[in-house]
């Protein structure tokens, strides 16, 4: 069966998915993927109108509050979705320690505030996804 779908239908989707594997399942590996995927189609789409994807202000962030340089911050804050989608050379180690839900929590945000950023929409699991940060995560969205 064919059909048409573009790039921004994919990411919402990919986004949407995200959050229900999360919320459902907390199947947080699987949500890091599926959002890391839709924040880096989104963020290329607000580079093509000439806006900053949230990658580049959490980045410049980390830098500025840890004192690192750019490229540290980047792969830093990049790190789980990496090496779960890579494996460059096996060079990779076969393991890592990581906290898996916060960086699930991180990628879908990521995503949204690119959507948002696009055209001031979120998806249709964002308000389910906000109801459980305001449960759970409440100091991730006090102002």
């Amino acid at each position: 069966m064919e059909f048409r779908i573009s790039k921004i239908e994919v990411a919402i989707e990919q986004l949407d998915w995200s959050i229900r594997l999360f919320l459902s399942h907390k199947a947080y590996i699987p949500a890091i993927t599926l959002a890391g995927a839709a924040e880096e189609i989104l963020g290329a789409n607000l580079r093509n109108i000439d806006s900053e994807p949230a990658f580049i202000e959490v980045r410049r962030a980390l830098s500025d509050q840890a004192g690192i340089d750019l490229n540290e911050a980047g792969r830093d804050i990049n790190a789980p979705k990496n090496w779960l989608k890579h494996w460059t050379n096996k060079k990779d180690s076969l393991e890592i320690s990581a906290d898996i839900e916060s960086a699930a929590i991180q990628y879908i945000i990521r995503a949204e505030t690119n959507l948002f950023k696009f055209d001031n929409s979120v998806t249709n699991e964002f308000p389910a996804f906000w109801d459980w940060l305001s449960v759970y995560k409440p100091e991730l969205i006090s102002s």
